[in-house]
């Protein structure tokens, strides 16, 4: 077979060939097995083809896609399933964790007597000087 003999095969099928060149396929056609086999080939793929589009292309077909498409972007992958979870999850633990706090707080207030941030967090007040003088004394101590 010859490059020139398979192109206008080619275009035998999807484009109108001059008489001369429809005549010198039909040489070549006759001359060659391979060039046969290859047109009987290309027949029947083409023909296979045609059959299957008329299968798949049933009324409606643009909407069954857009159908498809919309239902696939709307539906959730298992990750996303997950978060939503934990984030419903969360807000149960949030609420009764913020109302512990709450209640905490409250306490603190009322058992110190003070309505300060030591009160809230139930610490004595003691100045800066009694804070540092215990680490400070207990240093010197060693030293001695």
């Amino acid at each position: 077979m010859n490059k020139k003999a398979i192109d206008l095969l080619y275009r035998f099928f999807d484009d109108a060939l001059t008489p001369e060149e429809n005549e010198e396929l039909n040489e070549a056609l006759a001359r060659s097995k391979e060039l046969r086999d290859e047109k009987d080939r290309i027949v029947a793929l083409r023909n296979e083809i045609s059959a299957s589009a008329a299968k798949s292309f049933r009324p409606f077909f643009a909407e069954r896609v857009m159908h498809a498409i919309t239902s696939a972007t709307e539906a959730k992958n298992g990750l996303e399933k997950f978060f939503e979870s934990l984030k419903l999850a969360f807000r149960r633990v949030a609420v009764v964790s913020a109302t512990a706090i709450l209640l905490l707080l409250v306490y603190n207030f009322v058992k110190s007597g003070d309505i300060s941030i030591t009160g809230a967090f139930g610490m004595s007040q003691e100045t800066l000087v009694e804070v540092l003088e215990s680490p400070f004394d207990a240093t010197m101590e060693d030293l001695l």
